[in-house]
């Protein structure tokens, strides 16, 4: 599946020159753990929830703190064609959760590691019906065999019919 099938088209947004205390407000007012920094309309890094905590875990203040002192770069970014299976590997090699997905240097949307385990559950259950349905058939064949093997009668020619007798072993 595509990701452009897949993907969050409605990505929250901010500036690198905002403070973390805004981004912070942004995050919770909008229910995201992450935002894609822009400038000019260009992605510029991306801060998701922990990078607001190592803010302050550094002692620094968060209202002066700008976002781009603890925004994640250079960011990952994939075209809205590639293959779900491709966000897949990319984020388990760059060890990411989020993904922004963007063409021609334009944000178009984010697909996040829970985005795709959604589609691996989806595709689990396919498979879990598809299996159920092939036991069901290898079931009713196996009662088939034995039943017409009950019915047929023995088909074997018998040696004393045809005038031989039983050879000793």
């Amino acid at each position: 599946m595509k990701v452009e099938e897949i993907m969050i088209r409605e990505v929250v947004q901010s500036s690198p020159e905002n403070s973390i205390t805004e981004a912070a407000k942004l995050m919770r007012e909008k229910a995201v753990g992450c935002l894609v920094i822009t400038a000019d309309g260009a992605i510029k890094g991306l801060i998701t929830d922990r990078d607001l905590l190592g803010c302050i875990a550094a002692g620094h203040n968060p209202r002066e703190c700008k976002i781009s002192a603890h925004m994640s770069r250079p960011v990952a970014v994939i075209k809205p064609e590639e293959e779900h299976l491709t966000a897949a590997d990319v984020m388990r090699r760059r060890r990411i959760k989020r993904l922004p997905i963007a063409k021609q240097g334009k944000l178009l949307g984010i697909v996040s590691l829970s985005d795709l385990s959604k589609l691996a559950l989806s595709d689990l259950r396919q498979i879990e019906s598809s299996l159920k349905l092939a036991s069901s058939f290898v079931g009713a064949v196996e009662i088939q065999s034995r039943t017409d093997r009950r019915i047929q009668p023995e088909i074997e020619p018998s040696n004393r019919a045809m005038g031989e007798t039983p050879m000793a072993s």
